[in-house]
């Protein structure tokens, strides 16, 4: 029940007091998150804040996820979402619009808490102005820095007032580095729906439940789509020349360009060309979203390296990692990088439970010889299972974004003068 008071705030269950009482202005909270796991992350943390405060005022960077949750868009993440140093050059122009626009509001609304959601490349930026113009900073989902560039651990520690992270291994990391850290599990265990019967899910996109199934994944941002997916198609008509009875499904996440897949596709764009199947000889679906569900349907996926591996690993879907960028980009992170996995899901498991195709090992050709090892052989798909257990088990119980939420409403209440 919603309390009375004077800003509409309700007091949160998790405190013994409303953190904001009668007569005081409501909060204003910038959110900043990038590709679409983010969005969807950020806008379960929204409504969590909102259970009590529902005036509480929310602005920033995001998708349409955020944006139903009342979250006033100040630039679209999909403007932004981007990889690699020499992906950022050609979207410098964006960027710094969208910094400025960040800017303008840290110095004259001077939101009560600045919430940034991994997307670290943009968001550190958005973290220094925020300290710049004394704005509390919470991030939430930590960026890779025990992976990578781990020198960017100190930055973390000088520019947020509280790090929130998703998994146990993490909390180990930066305790040990002196950063104040708290560990919520992972959104993943409360905001994905449960699995659809496979056979009323594919009958539901006019898909043959007794087809073997392939989810296709290639990332929501345009770069990652660009560097996938071609391959991927290429691959997909290889594996259908072996087996002719192959469906295939694409999800489309919500930031994702719909034209640039549908060029790709069609191979009407630059990039997808050289892959232009006969409408009748490859059944591909592209369906807006479900990824979970698709990933659910198929027997096998394959899944640009990201979020999705751990939708995957949740779905219990078989699935090769695969990911690409600039060569500049690759040869930087080949001397910066720290850990022995690509994949989310393979460094929650501690081993390589699905097989990752990285840079030049990503062809059409190995891509097809790792599905169809997958597919043929009972005793890699029953190691992957186990694997799949392991991870389950470290993605911790539900409840995330409340906990989540609570930290932010501390940093909020510290911060307000009393």
């Amino acid at each position: 029940m919603k309390s009375n008071t004077g800003n509409g705030c309700n007091p949160f269950p998790l405190f013994p007091f409303s953190p904001f009482p009668p007569g005081r202005k409501p909060p204003q909270i910038l959110v900043v998150a990038g590709e679409a796991s983010g969005d969807d992350h950020a806008a379960r943390l929204v409504a969590a804040m909102r259970e009590f405060c529902p005036v509480a005022e929310f602005l920033g960077v995001g998708g349409e996820e955020m944006r139903a949750q009342g979250v006033r868009i100040l630039t679209p993440a999909s403007e932004l979402a981007v990889v690699g140093l020499m992906e950022v050059v050609g979207h410098l122009p964006a960027i710094w619009k969208a910094l400025r626009s960040i800017g303008r509001v840290l110095k004259t609304a001077r939101p009560d808490l600045a919430i940034l959601v991994d997307f670290p490349d943009f968001n550190f930026w958005v973290a220094r102005l925020a300290k710049y113009y004394r704005v509390p900073v919470l991030y939430y989902i930590s960026p890779q820095v025990w992976a990578w560039r781990t020198y960017r651990v100190r930055t973390l520690a000088r520019l947020t007032d509280r790090l929130v992270v998703i998994f146990p291994f993490e909390a180990d990391f930066y305790r040990a580095q002196g950063v104040a850290v708290d560990y919520v599990g992972h959104p993943f265990r409360e905001t994905l729906p449960p699995l659809t019967d496979r056979r009323t899910f594919l009958l539901g996109h006019n898909l043959d439940p007794e087809a073997l199934t392939i989810a296709l994944l290639p990332g929501s941002r345009a770069g990652e789509i660009e560097r996938h997916l071609p391959a991927m198609l290429k691959a997909a008509s290889l594996i259908h020349r072996s087996i002719p009875q192959t469906q295939f499904i694409l999800p489309l996440a919500s930031t994702a360009p719909e034209g640039l897949v549908q060029s790709i596709v069609s191979g009407e764009d630059g990039v997808g060309a050289g892959f232009k199947p006969a409408p009748t000889a490859l059944q591909l679906r592209i369906i807006p979203g479900q990824a979970y569900q698709a990933l659910g349907a198929a027997h096998v996926a394959v899944v640009a390296s990201g979020t999705a591996t751990v939708e995957a690993a949740l779905a219990g879907a078989p699935t090769v990692i695969v990911y690409r960028v600039s060569p500049l980009t690759f040869a930087l992170a080949r001397r910066l990088v720290r850990v022995e996995h690509m994949g989310m899901a393979n460094l929650l498991a501690g081993e390589r439970v699905f097989p990752e195709l990285l840079q030049d090992d990503f062809t059409p050709e190995r891509l097809v010889h790792e599905v169809l090892s997958l597919i043929q052989d009972p005793g890699r798909i029953n190691a992957v299972r186990r694997g799949l257990a392991t991870v389950i088990r470290r993605l911790g119980g539900p409840g995330a974004s409340a906990r989540a939420a609570r930290v932010a409403v501390e940093l909020i209440t510290a911060a307000r003068p009393k």
